[in-house]
């Protein structure tokens, strides 16, 4: 005979009810009823939500009625000879929801799990991949935290809001992370309408933002500081070799950590460093600038050692040691930045020395910050080595606006000039 039993598998604020369903000794199938409810509120005991509120009381009346629904539709699979398994099961429990003639992919949570998957097989970057990932989980947790299943048609204007104020007050993240989200979520239904997946209507308008951020740079004033200060602690003085080949290299800390001897290459009598970005795959082909060598020939041609053996290990000590590595060389002048809030658990805006306010980030918007402008650094020659796709992402990224090209090219005739 067979008996349908309810419980939970997780102790989350909004846990997800399952549906067991025992036919027989040998054959017990599980799965989501769609419901959740808080542990605090479910009696293990009876299987059911405690009776001590009228929300519970209804939940209760909900589960008995998915109970009866499922009874009918085994005694009709018994009498048809139909196979009773975990996609029968789960079809049953969309049917009691009234999803009966969804397709599977017309919900949220499946076109997710099915875009991953293409994901996962295309080539795409591990970094890319790895974003989605993200997105998909706080997608899951949003619809968790409502406690309904959303179609891909439902995500419109409305869903957007509530996904905002859920990001901002249960998860406290920026304002800029959200607007990132929202892009990752667009384009997810977007896939979906070119797989022929019904869309809201809406979704033209289901926009992204970015909010304005203070660029924080380190100045070639702040190197000349940092190289001047007397350093007795080793953590410290490979911080700054680090810091000083970082600014002058232009590369992210994933990649700038990665550099060893066996990258540099000699190119029509030109020492460079080439290897592929971590986040892009791109090919890039670093000059050496004298800073950089200067390092090296200390070194007997080495680049300086990781913290740890770990490499993200070393990024976390390098973020660490960098602040009090600014903060010895006195870099304190004030600067607008965002700076972590630990009593509001945000980011706040405001002026802060500026030794508070470094990151590993600092030293590949520093090189195109203190290079961008000069008429000796053309900016695609420096976007070549940042591997900005466009000159718009470039200039986004050093919070600067299109310099008037034809004064800059007065300045360099007028230079000329002078010659």
């Amino acid at each position: 005979m067979a008996t349908i039993k309810y419980l939970l598998q997780s102790t989350s604020a909004n846990a997800p009810i399952y549906a067991r369903l025992s036919l027989g000794k040998n054959k017990t199938i599980k799965r989501k009823t769609g419901v959740f409810i808080s542990p605090s509120s479910w009696s293990s005991a009876t299987g059911y939500p405690k009776q001590n509120d009228v929300k519970n009381k209804n939940l209760s009346i909900k589960l008995r009625e998915l109970e009866t629904f499922i009874y009918e539709e085994i005694n009709k699979a018994e009498i048809s000879l139909k196979a009773m398994d975990g996609d029968w099961l789960e079809s049953t429990i969309n049917e009691f929801h009234g999803h009966k003639e969804e397709d599977s992919k017309e919900f949220l949570a499946e076109y997710c799990k099915y875009f991953l998957n293409k994901l996962r097989s295309s080539q795409k970057s591990v970094a890319t991949v790895k974003k989605y990932y993200t997105i998909v989980n706080k997608l899951n947790d949003f619809e968790n935290y409502l406690g309904k299943k959303h179609l891909v048609k439902e995500v419109d204007l409305i869903f957007r809001e509530k996904f905002i104020d859920y990001l901002s007050e249960v998860d406290r993240l920026s304002m800029n992370t959200i607007g990132r989200y929202l892009k990752f979520v667009k384009t997810i239904c977007i896939d979906a309408d070119k797989n022929e997946i019904t869309v809201s209507k809406q979704l033209p308008f289901f926009m992204g933002f970015t909010k304005e951020s203070p660029t924080v740079t380190l100045s070639f004033n702040d190197l000349e500081k940092i190289k001047k200060i007397e350093l007795d602690e080793d953590k410290y003085k490979i911080t700054r070799d680090w810091l000083i080949i970082g600014c002058y290299t232009g590369q992210r800390v994933s990649d700038l950590l990665r550099m060893c001897a066996n990258m540099i290459q000699n190119i029509q009598d030109f020492d460079f460093i080439v290897l592929n970005q971590k986040k892009t795959g791109k090919l890039v082909q670093i000059p050496i600038h004298s800073e950089v060598k200067a390092i090296l020939n200390t070194r007997k041609g080495q680049f300086p050692p990781l913290f740890t053996h770990s490499l993200e290990s070393s990024k976390t000590f390098f973020n660490r040691y960098l602040k009090t590595l600014c903060e010895k060389a006195l870099i304190n002048e004030l600067v607008e930045g965002n700076l972590y809030d630990i009593e509001t658990a945000r980011t706040k805006k405001g002026l802060y020395e500026k030794h508070k306010l470094v990151s590993s980030h600092i030293c590949r918007r520093s090189f195109a910050t203190n290079f961008y402008g000069n008429p000796k650094y053309p900016t695609p020659i420096l976007m070549n080595i940042t591997a900005h796709s466009t000159e718009r992402q470039f200039l986004e990224y050093i919070g600067k606006k299109p310099i008037d090209y034809s004064l800059q090219l007065a300045k360099i005739w007028r230079e000329d000039e002078k010659k």
